[in-house]
């Protein structure tokens, strides 16, 4: 039949998406290969490659986070990065997705986002990235268990993770609201 619209499959992407997994991976890979980060304590740096996964999977969908996910893996210790950085950039791309559609109702929208951006990111840090991210490392790399590794390493992350929520949320608020939507 001739008129008729033909529904994309999700797993598809668009010329916009495409544009955000290029632009906010190779960010992402760019500050891993460059190793730029921020300092913010003795030993502490903020990892700027968690903003370009976490921005730019929410802002393309899944297919897209999983590609920026995959990029900012390659720019360093890819054996043990890029697993945890796709599943994380899978999670932010529907989870984002469906918090903004339930958001867009309220006046407040862009405020009610970033409240739930907060926790979301703690999620993403913690039950996310780092379990599978030490799991790998400890596991396979450095041949040490698992539990007492992350136990060790994980709190030291606390301040790049309030540092990412930081920044994001900067970033989410400054974001005028037509280009907040994911693509």
């Amino acid at each position: 039949m001739t008129g008729e619209i033909k529904k994309k499959p999700w797993y598809s992407l668009s010329t916009r998406q495409i544009g955000v997994a290029a632009a906010f991976g190779g960010g992402a890979y760019a500050v891993m290969a460059l190793n730029l980060t921020v300092p913010f304590a003795p030993g502490l740096a903020l990892d700027l490659g968690e903003i370009f996964v976490s921005l730019g999977a929410s802002l393309g969908g899944p297919i897209a986070g999983i590609i920026v996910g995959l990029l900012k893996g390659l720019g360093a210790g890819p054996e043990r990065n890029v697993p945890p950085h796709m599943l994380c950039g899978a999670f932010m791309g529907f989870w984002y997705k469906f918090v903004y559609n339930r958001s867009t109702k309220f006046k407040s929208a862009k405020w009610i986002r970033i409240g739930i951006w907060v926790p979301t990111m703690v999620f993403y840090y913690y039950v996310l990235l780092l379990p599978l991210l030490f799991w790998i490392y400890g596991t396979f790399i450095l041949m040490v268990p698992w539990w007492p590794f992350f136990l060790s390493v994980a709190p030291l992350v606390v301040p790049e993770m309030i540092g990412t929520i930081i920044v994001t949320g900067i970033i989410w608020a400054a974001l005028p609201e037509r280009y907040s939507a994911p693509v």
